[in-house]
């Protein structure tokens, strides 16, 4: 009996989102692949610095477009949808929670950074000497400033964070540990925040950014591979809340990492502070609801007997 050719099953992911929340879909992309047969194909400039084990660098073309399933979010029933269709096009880190949990860390230890950013990453960290180095994220871009003399969580999608807020934390760490050093990665450029540069011992990768195809909103001076990859190595990151690139960095990559954070309601630069949340393996949305909700966040009142910044961890990449 003769049968017609078909062609393989294929789920795409192109460039819908920064680097970070991609990256998390990833797991959604397996998921498909493992219960439906399709191959994971990705359309990102990125994997010029990674690549991803099990994928494959293909773009969706227009007559895969024209049949394929796209999925923006998740319900049950657009999931049992994908057995009937050959292409699907995801643009959603969203799916089955209690079947991705398990995925999460498997799928980001398929992502192989480039060797010689790996070594770039290793030769910059070593220059310190063993010191502890505490991880900084500051998101910028289509993070809005709402308010440079309070922080509110809900007063944007996803809010900014004042400069004042980074220095009080790296004040109370650098306090309760004299030789601390803080690796920073930025929005934009470190000059940009000239109290920190001032003030702290703290330094960046020496690369540069070479994507042109993200605009000013996702434009750093550095490699954000790179910087993605340097923050896992962080065993404490002061991050930026309800972004997914502090949250893949501390929770995905490497080993457990802490992760500083404003409270889950308003605060003033006359009286700062911070929590403390740690959340390995688990998924953007359980970080959302630490940002937002105060869900697992710890107020930390004396950084020396809540916090342990330690030397960084390499051995993972």
């Amino acid at each position: 009996m003769n049968r017609l050719w078909t062609p393989a099953r294929k789920v795409f992911i192109d460039e819908y989102v920064g680097l970070s929340t991609r990256l998390e879909a990833l797991a959604m992309g397996f998921l498909i692949s493992e219960y439906y047969g399709h191959q994971v194909c990705l359309d990102w400039a990125e994997l010029d610095s990674f690549r991803v084990i099990g994928t494959r660098s293909e773009k969706c073309q227009p007559w895969d477009r024209l049949q394929a399933l796209k999925l923006r979010d998740y319900s049950p029933e657009l999931f049992y949808r994908i057995a009937g269709h050959d292409r699907v096009r995801l643009r959603t880190h969203q799916g089955p929670a209690h079947l991705l949990s398990r995925l999460y860390l498997p799928t980001a230890q398929r992502v192989k950074l480039r060797p010689d950013l790996i070594q770039t990453i290793r030769d910059t960290f070593q220059q310190h000497g063993g010191r502890p180095v505490v991880g900084v994220h500051i998101r910028r871009g289509d993070f809005t400033l709402v308010n440079p003399d309070e922080f509110d969580v809900s007063a944007a999608q996803w809010p900014a964070v004042p400069e004042w807020w980074y220095e009080h934390v790296m004040q109370a760490i650098q306090a309760a540990f004299p030789n601390v050093v803080f690796f920073v990665s930025c929005t934009g450029s470190l000059e940009e925040f000239p109290h920190l540069t001032k003030n702290f011992d703290v330094f960046e990768l020496p690369t540069s950014f070479p994507y042109t195809y993200k605009g000013p909103d996702h434009a750093s001076r550095r490699h954000p591979a790179a910087d993605l990859f340097a923050l896992g190595c962080c065993s404490l990151i002061i991050g930026t809340p309800c972004s997914t690139f502090t949250h893949y960095a501390a929770h995905m990559l490497g080993e457990p990492s802490t992760v500083l954070v404003p409270p889950a309601h308003k605060i003033v630069r006359a009286q700062p502070a911070f929590s403390q949340v740690s959340l390995y393996g688990r998924s953007a949305f359980d970080w959302y609801a630490a940002c937002r909700g105060g869900t697992g966040l710890a107020p930390v009142r004396d950084a020396r007997t809540a916090l342990r910044p330690g030397p960084v961890w390499m051995d993972w990449m």
